[in-house]
């Protein structure tokens, strides 16, 4: 087995390693196909090797009001003249407080554009860290099948509040090669969503973190000859040229949002209704909105996005690149000058899969054709009901165990 070392960049777009003068070096280079959402649905997918409709995560809140952390907040619905931006940031601090034991990445965030009285229908998604035992309930991700194939494997640059990647992965040392070596560089995404990513301040970034991963890759070959080396991003990032202000749209057609049960996300519109006269209303107004629509049973299949229930909404509006929405449940959308979450089909919305080891002739490759690449590369054997595929060209043919034995594995 040879061992393996791979680096992770949160959105690292293709047009971007012209700026990064090792990635670009490597010589067999794929676009990155991403799922239709955000990183919560993308991590999942690269994870576990199953889309969406499988592992069920696609936002970072989900209706489930018998979960919710803010049960406790439900006297404040009736209390309109205290559901104000400082009483709802103290909700939020105090709740944050016993709710702990949720260590995701992005834990319990504030909700900053929704009313009170529709904080306790929602919980997030994620109560654990992607490389935490059990972060996916129905699918085992790549580190819980190492963990079970007692495989040994070492993160690095995903412990948050430990400082960026020239903090956590700057001072990393080969003490002990691992046969699987994971670097998690995240900082490329919030600088293009604070400046754009062709932006110089992104741009001096990205020139940086490339030497810093030429540095990693050097150290490493010192201590090992032969190893798998890749490099891969979730998604890329497109400008944002408009934003809409969907409160005022409502107003304008003579309603209030604030009337329907909603989550309004940086391009996507979330809604719950009480009766057929409500869709009717929204379904109406939002007709009005240029750049967008309704996702239909044909986007749900295309994208892999059929859900269970309704636990993401009765109906789900897209607003299509280059705009976003104001006035979210994250804020209100003044700094972002860049933006991701828009229909794969964008070519700016793809990702990179960079390697030196021949790949599979394709154009593109997906997210979940990650795991089963990794597993191939360990030679150990990739679950039946992955979705993805091994992207080595030769010599690492991935070698399938059934549904039954993986069970029969976990269960010990």
């Amino acid at each position: 087995m040879k061992p393996v070392l791979t680096f992770f960049f949160d959105a690292l777009k293709p047009g971007s390693l012209q700026y990064m003068p090792f990635l670009n070096s490597f010589a067999h280079q794929r676009r990155m196909t991403t799922e239709l959402g955000y990183s919560v649905t993308c991590h999942p997918s690269m994870y576990s090797g199953v889309h969406p409709d499988k592992h069920l995560q696609w936002f970072v809140w989900r209706y489930a009001p018998e979960t919710s952390p803010f049960q406790w907040t439900k006297p404040f619905r009736y209390l309109g003249f205290l559901d104000t931006l400082p009483t709802r940031y103290f909700l939020h601090k105090y709740t944050r407080q016993f709710r702990r034991k949720n260590t995701s990445w992005f834990g319990v965030p504030l909700l900053v554009n929704l009313p009170l009285k529709y904080w306790s229908s929602f919980d997030v998604v994620e109560d654990r860290s992607w490389d935490t035992p059990g972060y996916l309930k129905q699918y085992p991700t790549v580190f819980d099948i190492l963990r079970e194939q007692k495989t040994d494997f070492e993160v690095v640059g995903m412990v948050k509040g430990a400082g960026d990647e020239f903090a956590q992965i700057e001072g990393h040392e080969f003490r002990e090669i691992k046969p699987w070596t994971y670097f998690f560089l995240g900082s490329v995404d919030s600088y293009s969503h604070h400046h754009g990513q062709d932006a110089p301040e992104t741009i001096e970034l990205m020139k940086r973190l490339d030497r810093l991963v030429e540095e990693q890759f050097e150290a490493y070959s010192r201590r090992v000859k032969d190893f798998d080396v890749f490099v891969f991003s979730d998604h890329g990032h497109i400008r944002v040229e408009k934003r809409i202000d969907i409160q005022k749209i409502f107003k304008e057609q003579g309603s209030n949002i604030n009337r329907f049960l909603h989550l309004i996300e940086a391009n996507y519109a979330r809604f719950w209704f009480r009766n057929d006269r409500e869709r009717a209303t929204v379904e109406k107004i939002l007709g009005t909105i240029e750049g967008g629509f309704i996702l239909g049973d044909a986007e749900f299949e295309k994208y892999h996005l059929k859900m269970p229930d309704n636990r993401y909404g009765d109906l789900v509006y897209y607003l299509d690149t280059p705009a976003i929405f104001t006035k979210t449940i994250w804020g209100f959308g003044k700094t972002q000058k860049s933006m991701h979450g828009y229909l794969p089909e964008h070519a700016e919305s793809d990702g990179v899969f960079l390697s030196q080891t021949p790949l599979i002739e394709a154009s593109h490759v997906e997210l979940v054709d990650v795991l089963p690449t990794i597993l191939s590369s360990l030679e150990l054997p990739v679950p039946a009901y992955v979705d993805g595929r091994s992207l080595w060209a030769e010599g690492k043919p991935a070698r399938y165990m059934e549904d039954d034995e993986l069970m029969e594995q976990r269960l010990g």
